[in-house]
């Protein structure tokens, strides 16, 4: 049995959870054990006894606070253990010389304030991204040309790396074949952050990448972390990104995987679903949910509002709202949200559930995702199919292959609000059996994941010294 390291970076936001505990049930239903390190579970043991009872007993979660606190290194019996214990007798000025030489300055920063941040919760993380990303807009940080030397902003490897080699330290059983990490889009690519995935006794890696930059532009640079030497590969959901990364880096492998979704409702329906469907009446509900941002059309939905009859549509926008994404146009955003017409329900924030986010879906008619500049799948897509609804999105776009393909809703030209709101009216008259939701959801379903899983693991447990899988190299 393989013992595969799943790391969420980013717990209790968007649908991260979600794929953790999917991918999680793909893993275990594989044969495999699977460990899931995170801030939170997401609800994945819980879901796990749910759904796949017989494989749940392969399947544990350890916290990063858990993984921080555990057995001291000088304790544990493992290489990178020894070379931590190995530091711990350097006196001050041989340590920051060896940070130094390994992580450079901004190495020398971290770890000045690592000991009390690993005792605080991870959330404060995030406050301290948001605080510095409004510093790097500032007039003097961009006269510093600080971005250029550290993007504070995303998230370090570093961190994530020490909470691994803690659990590693300390597990009774023998080390994790693989680490997935399960978000690397908001990872630091700078070779100072990601050379840490190199330390000695570190673990070879994958990840999922849902936004590949090559797939928007081909002549680009692939992201700093997959020139790494213990990389072994990605997960795309984008078709377009496997021959684009496996042209120029021959010795990983790609695999692409369908955009699986969590569709479970709750027992009873949540109180926001009941107040959309008191307030929306008889009207058609049209949904935009999810992280309200600029890349998802909200400044030509607010153009389609306006235009809409009140008495025929209702629109519902959920999520939370990053308003700095808006630039120029933020004054009109939030002065929409302060002031919004009678048709028109706003709920600011992350649903408290994924359930009760699905139910919301399932309680709308239409699904609105008119995305500008939009090149890459997207949940949404699985989410109106599997609770069967209707979704509109970009015609010009990966999604708009996808509706046109399997038939499940319609496609618009980004930004022209009047004939937005034309296939709104066309979709508000079509019965839900002139839609082919069923074809969708199976080439989408998590049977569809295991497949493209089951594919890909062999070459990803190959040890890349000696073209052996982590099973033979064992064996001897």
């Amino acid at each position: 049995m393989k013992s595969i390291l799943l790391v969420n970076p980013i717990s209790g936001r968007g649908h991260l959870d979600a794929y953790a505990r999917l991918y999680s049930r793909a893993l275990v239903e594989l044969g495999n054990r699977v460990i899931l390190l995170a801030e939170t579970d997401g609800g994945a043991a819980d879901y796990l006894a749910r759904t796949s009872s017989e494989a749940a007993s392969s399947f544990s979660f350890v916290s990063f606070d858990q993984a921080r606190s555990s057995v001291s290194f000088d304790q544990a019996q493992t290489p990178v253990a020894a070379q931590c214990s190995a530091r711990s007798q350097m006196n001050a000025l041989r340590r920051a010389q060896l940070v130094w030489q390994e992580e450079g300055a901004i190495g020398i920063l971290r770890r000045g304030i690592s000991v009390p941040m690993r005792t605080m919760r991870p959330k404060l993380g995030r406050v301290k991204r948001a605080l510095v990303r409004r510093f790097l807009r500032t007039k003097f940080a961009s006269g510093l040309n600080v971005p250029t030397l550290v993007d504070f902003s995303r998230i370090q490897f570093y961190p994530l790396l020490d909470c691994i080699d803690k659990l590693i330290s300390t597990l009774r059983e023998p080390r994790p074949d693989l680490v997935l990490f399960l978000y690397l889009d908001l990872m630091v690519e700078h070779a100072q952050n990601t050379m840490v995935l190199d330390r000695p006794g570190a673990l070879p890696w994958i990840g999922i990448l849902f936004h590949p930059r090559l797939a928007r532009s081909p002549h680009a640079s692939a992201e700093g972390y997959f020139r790494t030497a213990n990389v072994r590969g990605g997960i795309f959901l984008v078709p377009s990104a496997i021959p684009a990364y496996a042209k120029i880096m021959q010795h990983l492998h790609f695999a692409l995987v369908p955009d699986v979704a969590d569709l479970e409702l709750p027992a009873e329906l949540p109180e926001l679903a009941r107040d959309i469907r008191k307030q929306a009446g008889s009207r058609k509900i049209i949904l935009q949910i999810g992280s309200i941002t600029a890349h998802k059309g909200i400044q030509t939905l607010l153009d389609v509002i306006v235009a809409a009859d009140p008495n025929r549509f209702f629109f519902v926008l959920i999520g939370e709202v990053h308003w700095e994404t808006f630039g120029e146009h933020q004054d009109r955003i939030r002065t929409f949200y302060a002031r919004q017409p009678h048709n028109v329900y706003i709920s600011q924030g992350y649903v408290r559930s994924e359930a009760d986010y699905n139910a919301v879906i399932a309680a709308s008619d239409i699904i609105y995702a008119v995305y500008q500049d939009f090149s890459s799948s997207s949940n949404a897509l699985a989410k109106a199919a599997g609770l069967y609804r209707p979704i509109l999105v970009s015609e010009s776009s990966l999604m708009g292959d996808r509706v046109r393909r399997f038939n499940i809703g319609a496609v618009a030209p980004e930004g022209d609000a009047q004939a937005i709101l034309e296939r709104i009216d066309w979709l508000s008259k079509q019965p839900k059996e002139g839609f082919s939701f069923e074809s969708y959801n199976e080439a989408q379903s998590l049977d569809a994941l295991k497949r493209s899983l089951a594919d890909a693991l062999p070459s990803w447990l190959v040890d890349s010294t000696n073209g052996r899988t982590k099973s033979e190299v064992a064996t001897g």
